[in-house]
């Protein structure tokens, strides 16, 4: 077996040995200096400065004030509106910055803290401000809104804009702050998509504007709210780098019912409120007074409150829901009950395999859609008293 060749290290450049010497300070009390042979006058490196800490029992205890109650909208927060396109984003953006701009009382039944917003209108200024008019020509406000909206792009995700725009949205909430002498209460960018510059929204220039946004609310104590699109892969999740999603102290998703039309804002996520919560709305069509270049009457839309009532929710089994389907259907020709027989016929002449039947009407009386006897079988939620 050959001998393994000795690596010649003169082939290399070693760093200098004191590269690596350690600084440590001098032994004190025993008078030694191991041999090291240290210098009387060298000194050691400074001592590193350490955090601020504070005792549990001497932190204030006050909660983080609330811009709109219960929704993790607060001062000095991240947030996000998210909802597929026409799912009423900008609409309900818009209301919910004359709201706290005109210091109503209550938007969708939640309190709020009234003050002046700034909304930058990045993607459709014209869009922003049509729905902003035709909101305060149909609502009554406490105070004339302070609502300041901005038609600029900024690049909050580039390379090279991401400083000095973050830097020019901080100084025009000052300069708001300066002309209404109080603080800004909402920051609204709308759509974050338009002011990620010449940043990718998958890397880096989502991770540029994730910190710019939160530069802007620790700088000037403001909420700001960042409208967004879901993942085109997953409605559930926020398009773009997953940092977005876990930066944001709330998220509100916007949904809309397929055959009511109501839209629904669900609280997704909040850092100290409980998540579910849902605030149901309707768009208004309203025609404005404004006509437009051929004469012809203006339309846009606006948020108000429904009156319909939250539809049941409905089984999570794909062949209960087909199974409850065909009985709502029965039900509506007349026939108000049946015996399990009849049902699992009713399964079976739907396609379902031999005990899928059986498994879904087990399901269905489990989830207290289908009550009474094997004989007498009748849907608790008949046809004509649930909105499907």
């Amino acid at each position: 077996m050959n001998a393994t060749p000795e690596l010649d290290v003169g082939d290399f450049e070693l760093p200098p040995l004191d590269l690596y010497a350690k600084q440590e300070p001098e032994a004190q009390g025993n008078g030694a200096d191991n041999g090291a042979g240290a210098d009387a006058g060298s000194s050691s490196a400074p001592a590193a400065e350490p955090y601020p800490v504070t005792r549990l029992d001497e932190l204030a205890s006050a909660p983080r004030a609330a811009v709109v109650q219960g929704l993790g909208l607060d001062e000095g927060a991240v947030a996000a509106i998210v909802g597929a396109p026409n799912a009423g984003k900008t609409a309900v953006a818009v209301s919910l910055a004359l709201a706290v701009a005109g210091h109503s009382e209550r938007w969708l039944g939640r309190k709020l803290k009234g003050g002046p917003v700034v909304y930058v209108a990045a993607e459709a200024p014209g869009s922003v401000v049509m729905r902003a008019r035709a909101a305060v020509s149909r609502q009554v406000f406490d105070r004339k809104p302070a609502l300041y909206i901005s038609k600029a792009v900024p690049g909050m995700g580039g390379e090279y804009t991401s400083i000095t725009d973050t830097d020019r949205i901080v100084a025009t909430v000052r300069n708001v702050e300066s002309i209404e002498g109080g603080a800004v209460r909402l920051l609204l960018i709308d759509t974050l998509a338009s002011c990620l510059g010449d940043g990718d929204e998958n890397g880096e220039g989502m991770l540029r504007l994730v910190v710019a946004a939160k530069f802007i609310a620790a700088q000037t104590g403001t909420c700001v709210v960042l409208i967004h699109h879901p993942s085109k892969g997953d409605a559930a999740s926020l398009r773009g780098h997953s940092s977005l999603a876990a930066a944001c102290d709330a998220i509100l998703r916007i949904e809309v019912e397929e055959l009511s039309g109501v839209r629904t804002a669900t609280l997704t996520k909040a850092r100290d409120d409980a998540t579910g919560l849902q605030l149901r709305f309707e768009l208004e069509q309203v025609v404005l007074d404004e006509r437009d270049s051929f004469g012809d009457a203006q339309t846009t839309i606006v948020v108000r409150a429904t009156t319909q009532a939250k539809p049941r929710a409905r089984p999570s089994g794909a062949r209960q829901r087909e199974l409850l389907g065909e009985l709502e259907r029965r039900h509506r020709t007349g026939e108000q009950s049946w015996d399990e027989a009849t049902v699992h016929k009713a399964g079976r002449d739907l396609g379902m395999p031999r005990n899928s039947p059986r498994d879904a009407l087990q399901g269905l009386q489990a989830g207290g859609f289908v009550i009474g006897s094997a004989a007498h079988l009748t849907l608790k939620y008949p046809p004509e008293d649930c909105t499907k």
